[in-house]
Formats: C-alpha cells, structure tokens, sequence
C-alpha cells in the first residue's frame, strides 16, 4: 500500500517565506537581504586562512558560503519583519490590510479597495471602521464612517422618518427602505465647493464603506449639494507691512543647528513615542537619530515619524492650559483641537495644553490658531475656536525599554550647514544690527 502523501515538508526549503503574505518580495525587501548577504559574506571572509581567502564569489568554497548565506539573510530579514508586524501601530500596510481590512471588505478581491492617502490615515481609517461595525448598521455609524472619508458637511436622511415630521412630503411609506446621503462643503465666502479633490473617487470609497455598514435591506442615494452664494467682491480697505531692517540683516545669517537638545522628554506609555511639549520637531527629517542620554532608555533610536497627538477623538475632554490658565471641553482631530467656547487667541507663545483623560491624556504645545484672525500663538487676533498642535512627538522604529519623564536627550536636525553652540553672556548684541 502506498504511503499517503503529505503535505507538510520534513526538511527546510529554500522557498521564500514572507510573512506579510504579499505574493512578490518589495524591491525594499531585496535590497536588505542583498545588504545582509554582503555582510555575513565579508564576516566569512576574515576568519578563513589566507590561503582561502578570494575577493569575489568565484572559487567552489565562496559559492558554497554564498548560498548559505543568502538562505542565513533572508531568514534574519523575515524574522525581522515579522517583528515589526507584531501590533497595528507598526505593521506594513500590506499586511495589515490583508489581516484587518479582509475583515471590514472581504469582497476587495473583486471589489478593490478603498482609495486613502496615508500610510498612518489608512492605519486610522481601517480601525475606526472596525469599532463602526461593531456599533452596528445605524444612523450614527453611517454618518461617522462617511465622515471617515471627507470634512465636509454629511447629512444622512431617513426618508420614511422624514416623511412623517414634514407636512406634505414627497417621500412616503414606500421609501421605508431607502436614505440619502447628502455631502456639502462651503468657502470662506459661504459659496458651495467640491467636497473633494476627486469627488469620483470619493464617491467610490463611499460605496464601498456603505457595503461594509449599511443594513443589507436598504438602499440609498449619494448627492452633492450646492448652493448659490454672493460673498465680498472686493476689500476697499489698505494697510501697509513693513520691517526693520537689522531683521533682515539677522537672516542673512545661513548656518544652521547640528542637533536639538532638551531635559524634559517624555517616553509615552506604548513606548513608540518619544514626546517634549517644550519643543516643536517640525524640522526633524525622518530617519534622524533620538539620543536618550541617560536613565533606563539611554541608547540610540531613528525616528520614522512625527505626531501632533497620540489618536484623533470626537469625544469632547476636559483640558487645562499653562500659563494662561485657559480650561473646558474639546474634541482632537487631524491635530487639531476644537472648542467652540474657547478664543484660543487668548494663549501665549508657549502656551501647553493638557488633556486630563481621553486617548490624548497628556501634554502638548499649541502652535498656530486657525480662523480668518488666526495666526502663530500669542500673535493671533482672533477670535478662534481651533487651534493647531506642535509636532512635539517623535515616532521611533522601536520601543524604548520603559516609560520615563524630564529625560535628557538630543536629536539631529537636517540643515544646509552645522554651527557648534557659543555661548555668550553679558554681552549686548544690539550693536550688530545697526549700520
């Protein structure tokens, strides 16, 4: 009788392994498994005899070496990609799509996927669009997962339960099925625009989320409004803007900072971000290097990104500011934080705001106040119910060992030219600036 086949393999084989379950290797991923193989290679070459030793892959021996080197590499490359794979936070789009998003369109085989820019917003946009589907197919969640897909203005329309509070209503018992979803957006002139740079594509994810939430019973109409509007046509008015001139001599002034330095970073509770409300890294390059001076976390990281806040949330939380001592209730989003009850033109240049739970609980620095009047903290005129957050937080490729505060570090800045520190008291400089 013969053996039954199986179908698990009793020796290792060199097929390629890729825990992302992408079909075709990156060009990303090559590259590292081409850098890995140069290295174990060179290694290999220092501890043979010198009789052995041959610069190029040519002699039976190297060959040997240079296939098991090339299986040795893939496996350090896989295993530290499947690394980097272990939480959301940090998982490749690819795979994360295949293992989260399956789950919110198992048709995107034949049905595509949605069209998001942004690695972190696709991140956002498939998460949230789990906790909707746990919500259930209502009124709300269909509200907040197209609001997923645009800032403007949605409308969700129950047409049977209009019917009903509107006398004489064109809509009546047959449309007990069926709702509208109406997208609108307006200028600073109150004039209808396109809620979208693509409104086609906007469309096309909208369908594709609808399938995800709405009930399987109903159907629905998509519609953009418009609206028309007279604004101002012209601003008689006139105003002069001048400037001094020993400020324009200052500027001339082209060196630039080597590195930014502090003592009071903060490593925040995932342990993937490194935070200093004190300061603004909006000048930090991805792929600069954080150094943790002292303590726990004392080592080396790269940065792979920046942040503003930890997560956007429309829940409205409880906040203080420091020093102006401003307080209420705001929601976060896109780095943004709303209060409709606030002038945010009140801050100071400096101004730290911190929220008292929430997924933001901590403390950030406010940077710019949004509106017609708004401008830089502290110089804005406003009024202003938004405000704009510093990039304060650094994301790094790895976790640091613990969370800690008031840390010393540096990071390096990315400038056309380096200037090392002089420090200079008791001098007055006004001299300079004067001809």
């Amino acid at each position: 009788m013969a053996d039954k086949p199986t179908t698990k393999n009793l020796l290792p084989t060199s097929l390629t392994q890729n825990p992302s379950l992408v079909e075709k290797p990156s060009q990303d991923r090559k590259r590292k498994v081409r850098e890995q193989v140069e290295l174990i290679m060179a290694t290999f070459r220092q501890v043979l005899p010198s009789n052995y030793v041959s610069q190029v892959t040519g002699p039976y021996y190297s060959v040997q070496f240079q296939a098991a080197a090339e299986q040795i590499a893939d496996f350090q490359i896989t295993a530290q990609e499947v690394w980097a794979d272990r939480d959301y936070d940090f998982t490749r789009p690819a795979f994360l799509f295949q293992i989260l998003g399956s789950m919110v369109f198992p048709d995107s085989e034949s049905d595509g996927i949605p069209d998001i820019d942004g690695d972190l917003s696709y991140r956002t946009f498939l998460q949230r669009m789990v906790e909707l589907l746990l919500q259930g197919a209502t009124k709300a969640t269909i509200k907040e997962g197209v609001e997923l897909l645009t800032d403007a203005d949605v409308d969700v329309i129950e047409k049977v339960i209009a019917a009903r509070q509107t006398a004489n209503s064109a809509w009546g018992f047959d449309d007990q099925f069926s709702f509208e979803i109406n997208i609108s957006e307006e200028d600073e002139d109150g004039a209808s625009t396109w809620p979208a740079e693509d409104p086609f594509i906007l469309s096309e994810n909208l369908r594709m989320v609808m399938r995800a939430l709405k009930p399987a019973h109903t159907l629905y109409d998509q519609r953009f409004l418009f609206k028309e509007a007279f604004g101002t046509l012209f601003d008689d008015s006139s105003s002069w803007e001048m400037s001094n001139y020993y400020y324009d001599d200052l500027r001339k002034w082209c060196y630039g900072a080597e590195r930014l330095v502090g003592t009071t970073g903060a490593t925040l509770t995932d342990r993937g971000l490194f935070s200093d409300p004190t300061r603004d890294f909006e000048n930090i390059q991805v792929g600069a290097l954080l150094t943790v001076l002292a303590g726990d976390n004392a080592d080396t990281y790269r940065v792979v990104g920046l942040r503003s806040n930890s997560a956007d949330e429309t829940t409205l939380r409880s906040y203080t500011t420091i020093p102006t001592g401003l307080s209420g209730t705001a929601s976060v989003s896109g780095g943004v934080v709303s209060d409709t009850s606030q002038n945010w033109a009140l801050a100071v240049e400096g101004e730290q705001i911190t929220f008292l739970i929430g997924l933001n609980a901590g403390v950030y620095r406010l940077k710019t106040v949004l509106g017609s009047n708004g401008g830089a903290v502290g110089y804005a005129t406003g009024p202003g119910t938004q405000v704009r957050l510093s990039q304060s937080i650094l994301q790094i490729e790895r976790r640091m060992p613990k969370v800690a505060t008031s840390q010393s570090y540096e990071v390096t800045v990315d400038r056309l030219g380096v200037q090392i520190p002089y420090v200079v008291t008791g001098e007055d400089a006004s001299s300079f600036f004067y001809v």
